[in-house]
């Protein structure tokens, strides 16, 4: 079988931007909001460490790593970066899956509040290209103006003594000016500004258990001045995570070397943009040494490897045309380190004049990592993989676990000193130009906390031990706790599905049981008789006019007058088809469970309606069978029985088509494509529906509805004209209604009652009727009976639309409103008795179907089994 091309729809991303809402998206894939603007124009989403913030842009969101400024974009980057378990994924898989998340009931897209008005801001001309920067920058402004306050100065010192800093510390001249006191109403916290070369950038602030950076774009660092003051010589330029670390470092190390150091401080996983800024801080102080004074764990050993390769001595600057540009270092050997929730992996690309010399290359750091591997007690950890290999560049792929990250700095180490010695002479700085100091414990902070209650360096070392242990145990405790949170959760929704699929069974087992007794059966048959009896009684009508021009109809034969009344009992019967839940022109892709006894009862209505119709239908096209060609593919890989469940409802709803086997081929995708026939004749009475369904399902197809995603019927140009001509003169036509709308949403399993799971197993169907009242005319603006009447239907839960009226010359006021309910509304029992009281008043009457009738009362009574009666009284 040819499988049709699968094309995607080119505004399907677009869609995507603009219906998902990105905080949504986000916290079902793990993140939490733990803060957001007061006006609501932003939200910070956090997940194991990892800090984001999603604002609005034109028509759509966008979120910002604060961690690493290459990581932003819309929810379409956020899914491709983040998914297949953070492995990332293409744009095919991002496509299928935010059609699952929007499957699944997506959130309304939130709604932020507008930006505040700046008169400044209102001057500029539209269009203008400094209308958007100006805009950052004054929220910028506003953001740190906020935290900050008018008096810039430290009044607070209570955090800094908690967290060991002494007055000494704080008092020296490379720290004033660069701590202050944030306060907001009575809460203080700890501000630590970041600068770039624009100035002031973002703040951060911290306090006990508490700890924050403004949502702004983070490119700036935290910079102390000279240890010996401002403007003097720098020799030595320390590098660390955070302010309250770069405090702790001078407190415990500047005593016994007092070279005069410069202090930076990243908050947290420094970004490109900080990397850049603090290799033009080198380039303006020219330090003789670069010391690299980051946490004892995998991610500052991570940040210590792309140290390495971005840090340079101070670059010279060249003339470049009619400006200057700093003139950067070859570099034979690049290296760059990323890590996942489990592993730490390290890129190295060797940049050569020939394939030989990268095969030398590579050899030396296989030879490297094959000494490493043999040294491990418990066998190699340290896994090398050759990428991608050219004339001129070799790129490979070193990955371990996370808790092994520490053998890839050592490899990072040894990278640096031989990318030194490839370098031609001229550019070979000094030998040690940035050196690697780790805390004793975890960070220098803790360091700092252990040295205060007297303990040596050994004593030291062995409480980290004693920390990274209990750490572990937490962590292991937290994942066995998330391992029994969701272990009960699988138990309860099993527990829930057991029960809902118990109570179905048991209402099935009760409604067969009631459409099975004498009582039902025998109102049935005089439902039927009161039918027949209307139908004949037009049929004599008919007969008798003519004396109005009409012309008498008669019988030549016994024979075919039954044949005439039996084409009236069939198009009752396939009006009770249809008022059944089965498919006509809107099948949906998988059809209602019907039961043995309702089958056997439509194959009975077909055997007894097929023989006589086709004696009693005009003449029209050849009664040759007709085939149409279903072909229906899977959505996703590795799934099947879409095709089959297309076909089941097809051969249970009851009219003359018929279906084949289903015939199926799987591509290399895994995508299963899957075809049957289905045949009909043109002479049915049904052919009309067929026509419906066959005609709409290629039009829904085509107009994008994903229910019939991947669904099409094919047949020749001619076979469908015949159809069509033979559909216009049919005896039975399709409902004008769309049927789409009688699909009842699925529920949900913790928040369904026991009696909305009796009201909702079975999908229910709509109902309509006329209610008609004679009443004395009222004057203009008086609530007359039918006012009261429509507000006592409304407030039951059904339909009722405006009321009809006209005066006759007696002065009665006759008036009729249409009525709607479905079968399946909670308030169906209330709905009857409404109806009821209603057909009981005087004036009123109640036009139904007697079936229609019987249905919602006996639903009534089997709601009332389970909840109390709700009677609806009517006053005027």
């Amino acid at each position: 079988m040819n499988a049709p091309t699968r094309e995607n729809d080119p505004t399907e991303l677009d869609r995507f931007k603009r219906t998902i809402d990105l905080v949504d998206y986000a916290e079902r894939q793990g993140y939490q909001v733990k803060k957001e603007g007061k006006l609501g124009d932003w939200h910070q989403l956090e997940k194991d460490g990892e800090v984001l913030i999603v604002t609005r842009k034109a028509d759509h969101q966008v979120y910002l790593n604060t961690g690493d400024d290459r990581d932003k974009g819309s929810v379409i980057d956020f899914a491709k970066t983040r998914g297949g378990n953070g492995h990332g994924l293409n744009l095919g898989q991002v496509r299928q899956q935010l059609r699952e998340y929007l499957n699944d009931g997506a959130a309304p897209t939130r709604v932020y509040a507008a930006p505040v008005d700046v008169s400044r801001l209102n001057a500029l001309p539209v269009g203008d290209p400094d209308h958007e920067q100006q805009q950052q920058q004054d929220r910028k402004t506003r953001l740190i103006a906020e935290v900050l306050g008018v008096n810039k100065e430290l009044t607070d010192r209570s955090y800094l003594h908690g967290r060991g800093i002494t007055d000494s510390t704080i008092e020296s001249p490379a720290f004033q000016g660069r701590i202050f006191t944030a306060q907001q109403n009575e809460h203080k916290n700890t501000a630590f500004p970041l600068y770039n070369e624009q100035g002031l950038a973002s703040i951060e602030q911290k306090n006990e258990h508490y700890k924050n950076l403004l949502p702004l774009p983070k490119n700036g660092v935290w910079v102390s001045h000279p240890t010996q003051g401002k403007d003097t010589p720098v020799e030595r330029v320390v590098v660390s995570e955070s302010a309250i670390d770069s405090l702790s470092h001078y407190q415990l190390k500047h005593a016994q070397d007092s070279k005069n150091t410069l202090y930076i401080a990243t908050s947290g996983t420094p970004t490109e943009a900080q990397v850049a800024l603090i290799q033009r801080v080198i380039d303006k102080q020219e330090p003789k040494e670069i010391v690299l004074a980051n946490d004892r764990d995998a991610g500052g050993r991570q940040f210590n490897m792309n140290y390495m390769n971005e840090l340079h001595p101070a670059r010279p600057l060249i003339p470049v045309a009619d400006q200057e540009a700093y003139k950067e270092a070859s570099r034979p050997v690049e290296w760059h380190a990323t890590s996942d929730k489990y592993h730490t992996a390290l890129k190295v690309s060797y940049h050569h004049e020939s394939a030989e010399n990268g095969a030398v290359q590579v050899q030396q750091l296989t030879d490297r990592v094959a000494r490493m591997n043999g040294t491990q007690e418990a066998g190699p950890t340290i896994e090398l993989e050759v990428q991608r290999s050219t004339e001129r560049e070799t790129v490979l792929r070193l990955s371990v676990a996370k808790a092994d990250t520490a053998q890839l700095e050592v490899i990072s180490q040894e990278l640096y000193r031989q990318r030194e010695q490839l370098r031609p002479a001229q550019e070979r700085g000094q030998e040690v130009f940035i050196r690697v100091d780790y805390p004793q414990a975890k960070d220098w902070n803790r360091d700092l906390e252990l040295t205060a209650q007297g303990l040596s360096a050994e004593q030291i070392r062995a409480q980290a031990q004693l920390d990274e242990q209990q750490r572990a145990a937490e962590r292991e405790q937290r994942q066995q706790q998330q391992r029994q949170a969701e272990y009960a959760r699988s138990a309860a929704m099993e527990r829930d599905e057991q029960e809902t699929s118990r109570q179905y069974d048991e209402q099935q087992r009760q409604q067969r049981g009631r459409d099975n007794s004498p009582e039902r059966q025998e109102e049935r048959q005089a439902e039927d008789r009161r039918f027949n009896q209307a139908v004949l009684g037009a049929a004599a009508a008919d007969a008798g006019s003519q004396e109005e021009g009409k012309q008498f109809r008669s019988y030549r034969t016994e024979q075919e007058a039954a044949a005439h009344t039996a084409q009236f009992v069939h198009a009752k019967d396939a009006g009770l088809v249809l008022l059944k839940e089965y498919i006509n022109d809107n099948p949906p892709p998988t059809g209602r469970k019907v039961d043995e006894a309702e089958q056997e009862e439509l194959r009975g209505r077909a055997r007894f309606a097929e023989p006589p119709v086709v004696t009693s239908l005009p003449a029209g096209p050849s009664a040759e069978e007709k085939m149409a060609t279903w072909r229906i593919d899977e959505v996703e890989p590795n799934t099947t029985g879409r095709a089959e469940a297309w076909k089941e409802v097809l051969d249970n709803s009851g009219y003359s088509m018929r279906t084949s086997e289903v015939r199926s081929t799987i591509d290399e995708q895994g995508i299963r494509w899957a075809e049957f026939d289905m045949t009909y004749r043109n002479d049915q009475p049904d052919i009309a529906i067929i026509h419906a369904i066959v005609t709409n399902t290629n039009a829904r197809a085509e107009a994008g509805n994903e229910k019939y995603a991947g669904v099409s019927v094919a047949e020749s140009e001619s076979d469908r004209a015949a159809r069509q001509a033979a559909a216009e003169a049919a005896a039975i036509q399709p409902h004008n209604r769309d049927r789409s709308q009688d699909v009842a949403a699925k529920p949900s399993i913790e928040a369904t009652t026991t009696a909305e799971v009796f009201s909702t197993a079975i999908q229910g169907s709509e109902k309509q009727l006329i209610i008609k009242v004679d009443e004395p005319a009222t004057t203009q603006g008086e609530r007359g009976q039918a006012e009261a009447v429509q507000a006592a239907i409304i407030g039951s839960g059904a339909k009722a639309g405006d009321i009809q009226s006209t005066t006759d010359a007696e002065g009665i006021r006759h008036s009729e409103m249409k009525v709607s309910y479905r079968t399946d509304q909670p308030e169906i029992s209330r709905i009857s008795h409404t109806l009821d009281a209603v057909g009981q008043q005087s004036g009123s009457q109640v036009i139904e179907h007697g079936s229609d009738r019987a249905e919602r009362r006996e639903l009534s009574r089997g709601q009332e089994a389970t909840m109390p009666a709700r009677n609806n009284e009517i006053t005027r």
